[in-house]
């Protein structure tokens, strides 16, 4: 049995170019919206080495996650702990992606990453890309307690006193200003978003 218990870092990113929705970092799990089935990354720290995970199953609560997978060319059992609010809410979208129907539209969307450093929002990132270039990119960060809009070209970062989601619309308030980024991605992506963004950031 492989334990992952209560792990610090998580991740929920979408990028459309490829079909996959990553639902988990520790251990690093992908969602195939194609073939509609979990695979866990064997070597997240280089080259992706995807194997397809099977049995997957949760508490009550989505504290504990089951599953089994080919581990380094042997079967291997998996349990992973979680306490964090966030951890959950993955958790929950991972189950119904596994078991909901046409839950990701395919086509041109917002590549979107988030990142979540011990249930505290990390890192937002949001790229709109036409015909293979980026036309549009913002990153919020959150360090120490404090919120960041960045948008690189032309460069500029201004502190920020919230960030929400309001419909399909990312709000970023500054003490002088509102910056408003319409959001190109499916109900799933936006909901699943919109509810890390709260627990993350309140």
């Amino acid at each position: 049995m492989h334990l992952v218990i209560d792990p610090k870092s998580a991740v929920f990113s979408w990028d459309y170019r490829s079909g996959v929705i990553r639902v988990s970092a520790e251990p690093s799990l992908y969602f195939d919206t194609s073939a509609r089935s979990l695979h866990i990354d064997q070597n997240p720290a280089g080259e992706r080495s995807l194997a397809q995970v099977r049995n997957t199953s949760f508490s009550e609560d989505f504290t504990v996650m089951r599953f089994d997978a080919t581990w380094h060319s042997a079967p291997e059992s998996f349990e992973v702990t979680a306490r964090y609010q966030t951890d959950l809410i993955l958790r929950q979208v991972t189950q119904l992606l596994l078991t909901g129907d046409d839950a990701v539209a395919s086509g041109p969307q917002d590549v979107i990453e988030v990142h979540v450093l011990e249930g505290a929002i990390a890192m937002i990132n949001v790229l709109r890309v036409v015909e293979g270039e980026v036309e549009k990119s913002i990153r919020i960060t959150h360090k120490d307690g404090r919120l960041y809009l960045v948008i690189p070209s032309p460069w500029k970062r201004t502190e920020l006193t919230s960030v929400a989601i309001k419909g399909n619309r990312l709000v970023c308030r500054s003490p002088d200003e509102e910056a408003t980024y319409k959001l190109s991605a499916c109900p799933l992506v936006v909901e699943t978003m919109t509810a890390l963004i709260y627990a993350g950031l309140t």
